[in-house]
């Protein structure tokens, strides 16, 4: 894929390093709202300075992702995945922060879990329940009675978000899409910011449905309900990227400064 066709939430320079960047493969993220795991690797944390380096070190299996290892460098690496690189013990989440993608290091404890949101819910074979999860993941329900599967169905709604552990995926923490829970804007012009849901207008038409939310510096933000992604209740669940830390420009972050260095 030429550069200058690349999503721009790609941390790279369009007219230096090359004419060509890497294009992610088919996976659990779209096109635009991911990362492939080379230029992750070569120019966000900077552990690498060519593609070769790169497959390298994925074939010697020492970068894992929501806890499976991945060896092809073309992965798409998405909002909330959890990446571990084996030779530095080192964590990092992919969120997002003022209209891009970065790489945010959290602790061992919290890479232990991950947030997905629920995108739709099926009944499939054996009159079991199955919900749809962002990430490309799903949780079935093995149902027996009709009284377990109304009990599902009135629990887990659409756009709720679940906390599920990793790689088990096993469900630690239900978080219900409602006002007065905290939540993230993932998408839109005010991708990044955060607060407490206080709104929800549901109207019919694609992205018609608006969510007000109040940021803790007290400003109101309203934004298309597809972009809110509730990641706790009184307080967010996951660690977020600071002002504090992206001033620092670290490796990361965003833009690949080592290039413009050397």
């Amino acid at each position: 894929m030429k550069r200058l066709a690349a999503p721009r939430l790609f941390p790279i320079p369009r007219k230096v390093g090359g004419r060509f960047v890497v294009n992610p493969e088919p996976g659990p993220h779209p096109k635009d709202m991911c990362i492939p795991l080379a230029l992750i690797l070569r120019d966000m944390l900077g552990y690498a300075r060519t593609l070769r380096e790169v497959k390298i070190i994925l074939n010697q299996r020492l970068v894992e992702v929501d806890g499976r290892v991945r060896t092809s460098y073309k992965f798409p690496c998405g909002l909330f995945d959890v990446i571990h690189i084996k030779r530095v013990d080192l964590y990092f989440r992919i969120l997002p922060y003022k209209r891009r993608l970065v790489l945010h290091r959290i602790t061992p404890e919290e890479a232990k879990f991950k947030l997905c949101k629920i995108i739709g819910k099926r009944y499939v074979k054996n009159g079991w329940i199955q919900l749809n999860l962002t990430s490309g993941y799903n949780i079935l329900f093995k149902t027996e009675t009709e009284e377990e599967r109304r009990k599902i169905l009135d629990t887990y709604f659409t756009n709720d978000v679940l906390k599920v552990s990793l790689p088990d995926l096993k469900i630690l923490d239900h978080f219900p899409f409602k006002e007065g829970m905290y939540a993230l804007v993932i998408g839109g012009h005010r991708m990044g910011a955060h607060g407490v849901i206080k709104k929800i207008e549901k109207r019919y038409g694609p992205r018609a449905s608006t969510v007000t939310i109040e940021t803790p510096d007290g400003e109101e933000i309203v934004t298309a309900l597809d972009y809110v992604f509730v990641i706790g209740r009184d307080k967010p669940e996951i660690s977020l990227p600071t002002e504090e830390e992206y001033q620092q420009r670290s490796r990361w972050w965003t833009w690949p400064f080592s290039i413009y260095e050397r």
